[in-house]
């Protein structure tokens, strides 16, 4: 009977665990490209897996993200997908740069993601105020 109760006890502690996690822990960004020009400004990061350019301007975006996804999409090009290349193409843009387009998909820019948060931040808030 102990052991049932200390079985329980342990099921109970990582359903909570797992539920603090999932939740805390911040979504992965979006790929789905079909979304440009729907509405919304939308940041594209040409992203190619493996790639330290890329992954570092992934971290960048998540660590401001938060404070701008209400006003705008932030999606991944995986350079290893078709629709990812073809966005490439399209842009041309390698791992590592992003592409900022307006609500309607008029492109807005062309950046590599800035080390300095402040940069970036700078960058995105000077492009959507102009952006209507």
């Amino acid at each position: 009977m102990k052991k049932l109760k200390l079985v329980g006890v342990v099921l109970a502690i990582l359903v909570v665990a797992g539920y603090v996690v999932t939740s805390v822990a911040p979504k992965p960004m979006s790929a789905d490209l079909s979304v440009i020009g729907q509405g919304k400004p939308s940041l594209v990061l040409g992203y190619e897996n493996y790639s330290p350019g890329g992954g570092d301007a992934l971290t960048r975006l998540k660590q401001i993200r938060s404070d701008y996804e209400s006003r705008l999409n932030f999606i991944v090009a995986d350079l290893g997908t078709p629709s990812g290349r073809t966005f490439a193409n399209r842009y041309q843009v390698v791992d590592g740069q992003a592409v900022l387009l307006a609500a309607n998909g008029q492109l807005l820019g062309t950046l590599f993601v800035p080390a300095n948060e402040l940069q970036l931040r700078a960058y995105l808030d000077q492009k959507l105020a102009g952006a209507k």
